[in-house]
């Protein structure tokens, strides 16, 4: 048996993704305690919870940022409200506080106390943007950095936010206040009718502004302006432009001399974020994606598909096989989507046409999904987390929703499925995540099947899953329990349910157990106690497996994002990449050792390998710094190389010991998982 830990600097691709595991700084820390609310009339104390916000608003360590009046039940009020120490903002430590006429109905989110930080930092003015940059390897950008209090697994550290220019895209960077060392990074990229035709063919209506002897599309009809821009392969323009370097032009703007447009992906591009709008309007009651009619900056023709063939690795993921959404990017930094040109048959996929990604409906709603999340929820922190992964989830639920909201169902191009971005190739369906399958993509559709430190779609689909489940019913294939899910025709009330726990009840800081209490809750005040669509949602839960999160949790499994032959050598064949997360509950733990435990193909014990509490610092930091301790509420994973002796199939399992904050002995284990060949 070999067990070699994996730990390097890794790219990640997957539907359009790209995801960069760094290496985090070991700096200096500070210990503290979280606590997470997810109280409601039918659980917790609610009268308590009022108590503690209202003193912490009184002391300014919880700070109102804003007040909005519920549009599906107009007799609530959602307030958002901020944690400081001492006029620094604890990063993910807010609250939604929603009200009735009589009183508080619930409260979700999460509060960092006993925190004994020393907040004056070492480093100022412009070592700060230096340190940024450096982290980056790039250039800084942006408005001045903001200190901030940032909670990782191993505890609270004085940083600095900021954002950086990195290549082909914008980075935002914690670094340590004092060391200037890196912590944490994420990418910030999540009229007059005239007629068009689509990718396939489809004549649709284009919302034209005439101008100077010509017609843009600068849709004026709607309450919210949608600019759609041809960028005509300037690719270096684009950039400037989403760096906000570059102020976007009137001939930035795609125009067509007739009013009778050709461009397939500027009318898609262009109708579909229309339609978008008005399904947010008439299905949900939501003004746009800030819920106050934000202009729609979207972009196409980022590059050429005749430059395809000389583009870079990095190029092509991004903006040819690729779509994303930037709240920071853009017009006056307002926010940006950015639709990838695709590839032609066999140049990417043998087999496979890659059409433009703003040919399907599913695909532009998801990422203008992403606009409404950064500007309710705000779950575009980290992405490796919980929160990351719901960002995606909630994108792929409304990208399924606004599709059936106007086509007919089908596994036709141009129908409504749950299979997302089956438009995006022909033949239809080679890529996408499956929201009704996930196994059938190679995605989890299990809470015991995830793993935080890669690539956020792929977690994503636990909870799209569950959405699925909600509305149609079914089995869940791993757990085996069965869902009666509220039917299509009703698809609606979970749709409304979901939408309003994101952009109403959920902090930045979710995890998919806060997100079960908060979906139960929305659907509980829209229909009612024991409604059909409380007992759905809960159902739904249930069946992908996450609950309360009061216990730690361990899983295993071999990891999605790319082949064990890419990265492990000296291994007996068949060997795999595995992929682990252990997942703190509502105490802090200390590991003291953990084991791998190995069955050949008859189910024998045929390995137990032990580590020590120092082996898993060392070993789990691919989302967290890497330590020993574990905080609240925090996941750490790793990422490891195993074979078995040969043998060509067989099984695995891990198993920690861990002592938590009252200094109780703890062991928890993941499922044991089947090692297959591939």
């Amino acid at each position: 048996m070999e067990v070699s830990l994996f730990n390097h600097r890794t790219v990640f691709m997957h539907l359009a993704a790209v995801v960069l595991l760094l290496p985090l700084a070991a700096t200096a820390h500070a210990q503290g305690r979280s606590t997470t609310f997810a109280v409601t009339r039918s659980a917790g104390d609610l009268r308590t919870a009022d108590q503690i916000i209202d003193t912490m608003i009184r002391e300014r360590t919880l700070v109102v940022r804003s007040v909005e009046r519920d549009a599906l039940l107009p007799d609530r009020v959602h307030e958002r409200l901020d944690q400081f120490m001492s006029g620094v903002r604890v990063v993910g430590g807010d609250l939604r506080r929603q009200t009735a006429p009589d009183g508080t109905v619930s409260v979700f989110g999460t509060l960092h106390t006993e925190l004994t930080l020393d907040l004056t930092p070492r480093l100022a003015g412009d070592a700060v943007r230096a340190a940024i940059a450096s982290a980056a390897g790039g250039e800084a950008t942006g408005p001045d950095p903001e200190l901030v209090i940032l909670p990782l697994s191993d505890g609270y550290h004085l940083a600095y936010r900021g954002q950086a220019i990195a290549g082909l895209e914008i980075l935002n960077v914690f670094v340590d206040a004092n060391s200037g060392g890196p912590l944490q990074q994420f990418s910030d990229f999540i009229s007059d009718v005239g007629k068009g035709t689509g990718a396939y063919g489809d004549l649709k209506k284009v919302s034209a502004k005439a101008m100077s002897g010509t017609f843009v599309t600068d849709d004026v009809l709607r309450p919210t302006d949608i600019t759609t821009y041809d960028m005509k392969g300037n690719l270096t323009r684009l950039l400037s432009i989403l760096n906000v370097q570059t102020a976007v032009a009137a001939s930035d703007i795609a125009s067509d001399t007739d009013n009778d447009w050709t461009d397939s992906t500027v009318v898609d591009a262009h109708v579909y974020a229309g339609w978008y709008y008005d399904y947010l309007v008439k299905r949900l009651g939501r003004r746009g994606t800030d819920n106050n009619d934000l202009r729609m900056a979207v972009f196409t023709h980022p590059v050429r598909l005749a430059d395809l063939g000389s583009a870079v690795p990095a190029v092509v993921g991004q903006y040819y096989l690729n779509a994303f959404e930037c709240n920071t990017c853009g017009p006056n930094g307002r926010g940006a989507v950015v639709f990838g040109e695709g590839a032609p048959r066999n140049t990417v996929i043998p087999g496979v046409e890659v059409k433009p990604f703003s040919a399907a409906l599913d695909v532009v709603a998801h990422e203008l999904t992403h606009g409404v999340t950064g500007h309710s929820a705000g779950l575009n922190g980290f992405q490796y987390s919980e929160a990351g992964a719901l960002n995606e989830a909630f994108s792929d639920m409304f990208g399924a929703a606004t599709a059936f909201f106007y086509l007919p169902p089908g596994n036709a191009p141009m129908q409504a499925s749950y299979l997302g971005g089956k438009d995006l190739s022909v033949p239809s369906g080679a890529l996408g995540r499956s929201l009704s399958n996930p196994r059938s993509t190679g995605d989890p559709d299990h809470y015991t099947q995830r793993f935080v430190g890669g690539d956020p779609h792929y977690n994503s689909t636990i909870a799209s899953h569950a959405f699925y489940l909600a509305i149609e019913g079914g089995r869940n294939a791993t757990s085996g329990l069965s869902v009666q899910g509220v039917g299509a025709a009703n698809r609606e009330q979970i749709e409304k349910a979901f939408f309003r726990a994101l952009t109403s009840l959920m902090p930045s800081s979710s995890t998919f157990a806060l997100t079960r209490a908060a979906t139960i809750q929305a659907a509980r005040d829209l229909y009612g106690a024991g409604s059909a669509a409380e007992g759905a949602v809960t159902q739904a839960w249930d069946a992908v497996g996450v609950q309360p999160r009061t216990l730690p949790t361990a899983a295993l499994l071999p990891n999605p994002a790319i082949p064990s032959t890419a990265v492990c050598t000296g291994l007996a064949n068949p060997h795999w990449l595995l992929g682990v997360t252990t997942s703190a509950g509502s105490s802090s733990l200390r590991v003291t050792q953990w084991a791998l435990d190995f069955f050949d193909h008859t189910g024998a014990l045929q390995d137990h390998e032990m580590f020590s509490g120092t082996a898993f610092a060392q070993a789990f930091n691919q989302c967290g710094p890497g330590n020993a301790n574990v905080m609240a509420q925090t996941d750490a994973c790793s990422t490891f190389c195993v074979d078995l002796r040969g043998d060509t199939n067989g099984a695995a399992q891990v198993t920690f010991n861990a002592v938590d904050a009252s200094g109780q002995p703890i062991v928890f284990s993941s499922p044991r998982i089947a090692l297959l060949p591939r």
